[in-house]
């Protein structure tokens, strides 16, 4: 049985969809994974208000269907695992579509996607640097996918609503509520602000903050020119009010 909560007040940010920038750093082979534009900005708000990330990541783009991860060189495994105290990844799904793999599309393919992503990530990034999710893509998972993934120390199940962080027996996990997608809010800064100023003055000890690689890219078609503002704001709120940035299933 897991231990018991901590009472520290504490977040945990993960960001869903990654694979453009693996897609990108492939094609163009920058001196450094940080001469990117997307790690560069993480690596800023890892550097100013101290957050890690997980980064939940795709096996292959649907976007660009001639990319997958068997591409990616291993040039840049000492770079990532150099930064694996607060920059590591997690599995998210084989591809972003279709909708629920792991609960309708193809729940049977899990293990077999799973162990495909594993093997590449380790040979991309270190084992040092993969992470568990607190995450499926598109939250639900069949009950087998969800064992599978509690043996690899996915000890937080994260559900789109509730009141407040659950123990399921049945799995050994905690369920634990979204506080925020940071994209949904797209260009309202102050609604961020507000969602957050609500959860932090109600004295929520851990809060789950979320939100996705794709809207960062001025190409994508609902691209969010203010997308690093939302999330350092969101970053420098928390370290303001005391919250200290954490994986949670290291937690328990």
């Amino acid at each position: 049985m897991l231990k018991a909560l901590p009472d520290e007040k504490t977040y945990n940010f993960f960001i869903d969809d990654n694979i453009f920038f693996f897609t990108e750093l492939c094609r163009r082979r920058p001196r450094s994974i940080f001469d990117h534009h997307y790690l560069a900005g993480l690596r800023e708000a890892h550097r100013q208000f101290g957050t890690c990330f997980t980064l939940n990541t795709f096996f292959h783009n649907w976007h660009e269907p001639d990319f997958d991860l068997t591409q990616f060189p291993d040039t840049y495994r000492s770079e990532f695992e150099a930064n694996a105290g607060w920059l590591r990844f997690a599995f998210h799904a084989y591809s972003e579509f279709p909708e629920r793999p792991y609960s309708e599309a193809y729940p049977e393919k899990f293990a077999e996607h799973y162990d495909l992503w594993r093997s590449e990530l380790v040979r991309i990034a270190g084992g040092s640097a993969l992470m568990a999710p607190v995450i499926f893509h598109y939250f639900d998972a069949v009950p087998e996918a969800r064992r599978r993934l509690r043996e690899r120390g996915m000890k937080f199940f994260a559900v789109r609503s509730g009141s407040g962080i659950a123990y399921n027996p049945a799995f050994d996990q905690y369920e634990i509520p979204l506080d925020i997608f940071l994209n949904r809010w797209r260009s309202d800064l102050a609604g961020i602000r507000d969602l957050l100023a609500d959860r932090i003055g109600a004295g929520q000890k851990m809060l789950l903050v979320g939100s996705h690689e794709q809207y960062a890219y001025p190409h994508y078609a609902r691209y969010i020119p203010e997308y690093f503002d939302g999330l350092f704001l969101a970053c420098r709120m928390l370290k303001e009010h005391g919250y200290e940035p954490v994986y949670f299933n290291e937690l328990v």
